[in-house]
């Protein structure tokens, strides 16, 4: 990792969603590329390389691994705008056994590769344990408040299932408001639509297969 601190002033304001998974981020990137801030949810390549070209190419970011480096990200773009979103710890937690659970299978390709590595360093686990996630939930969140005590320009707490939405998010970010409704995404499916999306899938696959043998 790049020790160059500040060495990408000249580049303009950047936003980077802090808020952890689950709490709307891929509603919040979907909602400033609306806005026109190109944004990449999950810039997992920030994670080895905090300087690596996607800062430059990208304008917003969200989700892991912005929770782990929002304070070097700070540091080295000190214009930047930080969006810190938050939901009810009680419905979060629902969400997070979700996600461990039929998400893992929603999501197989990008928890082999990232989701469990991102987690250890979260939550020191990848298993779904609810008492250490709903402490470190706590924590981080109050982390961040003292982190930006005081710099209500800088960071925008928001709860998007509150009904927060660009009413609130485009004058933080000196954006008109769109004539559209926010967009709502990611949410959170039951097991039988997930699974059985799989088992459709994997059935074409096999049918394919069985008439291209047959054509042999």
């Amino acid at each position: 990792m790049s020790n160059k601190v500040g060495d990408r002033r000249g580049e303009g304001m950047k936003v980077f969603g802090i808020g952890f998974q689950r709490t709307g981020t891929t509603s919040l990137a979907t909602a400033l590329n609306t806005l026109g801030i190109k944004t990449l949810q999950f810039p997992k390549e920030l994670y080895d390389d905090i300087d690596h070209d996607v800062i430059r190419e990208f304008d917003g970011f969200t989700d892991d691994p912005v929770t782990l480096l929002y304070k070097e990200l700070d540091k080295r773009h000190p214009k930047s705008k930080f969006i810190h979103t938050i939901r009810d710890e009680k419905t979060w937690i629902k969400s997070i056994h979700w996600l461990l659970t039929t998400g893992k299978v929603k999501f197989k390709e990008s928890f082999t590769k990232y989701g469990d590595e991102f987690n250890l360093k979260l939550f020191g686990t990848a298993e779904y344990d609810e008492k250490l996630f709903l402490e470190t939930y706590r924590k981080y969140n109050e982390e961040v408040f003292n982190y930006f005590v005081n710099r209500s320009d800088d960071c925008l707490v928001i709860d998007f299932t509150k009904g927060d939405g660009f009413e609130k998010l485009c004058p933080f970010l000196g954006k008109p408001l769109p004539d559209r409704p926010f967009p709502h995404r990611n949410k959170q499916e039951g097991a039988w639509k997930v699974y059985g999306r799989k088992l459709y899938g994997a059935a074409r696959r096999k049918t394919r297969t069985l008439l291209d043998v047959d054509k042999i």
